[in-house]
């Protein structure tokens, strides 16, 4: 796509105000749409985007919503996450009167609110599940209880579903086209016991995740739960928020108990008994993941992020490389889910660990979870090639730039 700064400024006036933010890309499949239906129209790019923005075109703006947002989605995604769901559902309904409520932020087309109502049902839990997106052709999907047959990601639809979501289920689940940045974009369903925001957050500006954790955390009542995927274990958080049990899994304790520390770090011997022993598969510690020294494409050249590499305590260095180790051990021996529960640890603990990263987007390809994948490899590109020890740098960022082109888009 041609650089065109007009039909840039246009998509951000348009889109970014129902998004909640301005992209640091837009997809390629939006450029691709809006030169279609451009031409078709006998318009330019950037005009025919104005016009879709004016009032009276809400068909034409929800096909640009849904060509502009990612809408990745399966059900029961990271099924561990399902199963202590209902443990903790089952806990929070013991201590609370009335039915409890479940909000799904960046829901889709519905199967995770699907799969959080049903979650509550087989925990014996009476509650009630809102899914909210700004795409509204993916709202009119939910609504309608006709899921795509996704099996990419995640387990197959229950068998239940395959002709659509059982009336029970639906009536459960209410669904709105709502951003996750609105002034209210719960609708007056909250407060909230567990919210949802799973694979969302990856797509944002490191920056500007606290600040919508920190809108997340105003819905929640005292003790509640946000659960993000794990791979967006790692972002920073607000001081309203802490680290839960499992990687994405945050809580809003009750009472003032001050800041978490910026970097909590596990020790070395926890990550490595919770990952379970290493498979001798493996061999010995990887230094350079298979096909790391992939040639430079044309244009390909990555600039040096500035700044240096973050300072690390001593002793942190060789912690983190281990870390990585193990990763790449089990990642080899097929536990691509112990392997990101790995690397949530390692790059909690060090936010610019280029190896991490480019690992992080191997286990999540290897999950199927294609464009967390392209966001772990295009961070890499962002990672200071200073604190690499144990791969060439410049090799491994031409591989990530390799791998994240062609998972370009993924849907």
């Amino acid at each position: 796509m041609k650089d065109d700064r007009s039909l840039e400024r246009a998509l951000a006036r348009v889109l970014s105000p129902r998004l909640g933010h301005v992209p640091s890309r837009w997809p390629e499949t939006l450029y691709l749409h809006v030169r279609e239906r451009a031409q078709r129209a006998g318009q330019g790019e950037a005009e025919y985007v104005e016009r879709v923005g004016q009032a009276g075109e809400a068909a034409l703006l929800a096909m640009l919503l849904d060509a502009a947002t990612i809408g990745h989605t399966a059900a029961y995604r990271h099924p561990e996450q399902f199963d202590r769901l209902q443990r903790a559902l089952a806990g929070l309904a013991a201590r609370r009167p009335g039915p409890l409520r479940i909000w799904c932020a960046g829901c889709s087309t519905g199967e995770e609110a699907y799969s959080a109502a049903q979650s509550a049902q087989a925990a014996g839990v009476d509650a009630a599940v809102l899914g909210t997106d700004v795409n509204p052709v993916a709202i009119a999907v939910a609504r309608s209880g006709l899921l795509p047959q996704r099996r990419s990601v995640g387990a197959p639809l229950p068998a239940a579903w395959a002709e659509r979501v059982p009336e029970a289920l639906r009536r459960r689940v209410r669904f709105e086209v709502a951003s996750l940045t609105d002034a209210q974009p719960a609708l007056g369903a909250g407060p909230f016991d567990v919210i949802f925001c799973r694979n969302v957050l990856i797509y944002f500006d490191r920056e500007q995740v606290p600040r919508l954790l920190g809108r997340l955390a105003a819905e929640l009542v005292p003790d509640g739960h946000v659960i993000l995927s794990p791979a967006e274990g790692i972002l920073p958080l607000p001081p309203e928020l802490r680290r839960g049990p499992a990687p994405g899994w945050l809580r809003l304790p009750e009472g003032d108990v001050g800041p978490e520390p910026a970097s909590p770090r596990a020790p070395v011997a926890q990550v490595e008994e919770a990952s379970g022993p290493v498979s001798a598969r493996g061999g010995t510690a990887v230094a350079q993941p298979p096909g790391a020294a992939v040639a430079q494409p044309p244009g390909a050249a990555v600039a040096q992020p500035p700044g240096a590499a973050v300072a690390q305590p001593p002793g942190a260095a060789v912690a983190q490389d281990r870390r990585a180790e193990a990763a790449a051990r089990l990642l080899s021996a097929g536990r691509a889910a112990e392997a990101e529960q790995v690397l949530s640890a390692l790059l909690n603990a060090d936010p610019e660990h280029l190896e991490g990263w480019f690992l992080l987007g191997e286990a999540l390809l290897a999950r199927g979870e294609r464009a967390q994948a392209r966001a772990a490899f295009q961070r890499v590109l962002r990672c200071s090639a200073a604190g690499a020890r144990n791969v060439d740098p410049d090799a491994l960022r031409r591989a990530a730039v390799r791998r994240a082109e062609a998972l370009r888009d993924p849907r």
